[in-house]
């Protein structure tokens, strides 16, 4: 599937413990958002790490 066409938020909400979703990095501020909100709603933790030679962001489902 193309980054592009990833949801945010339902992505999020699919990913398993280990799992790794990348979205481009024009979605900084949305995928960030998100990935703190669904956090604390569902008490899980996400980490985000960007690379700005990719222009993407990682986001990563932690235990």
């Amino acid at each position: 599937m193309n980054t592009l066409e990833i949801k945010i938020r339902p992505a999020l909400v699919e990913m398993n413990v280990g799992d790794e979703i990348v979205f481009p990095i024009e979605k900084l501020r949305s995928v960030r958002a998100q990935a703190s909100e669904l956090g604390a709603i569902l008490d899980r933790k996400y980490s985000t790490r960007m690379s700005r030679v990719e222009r993407t962001l990682t986001v990563k489902r932690e235990e």
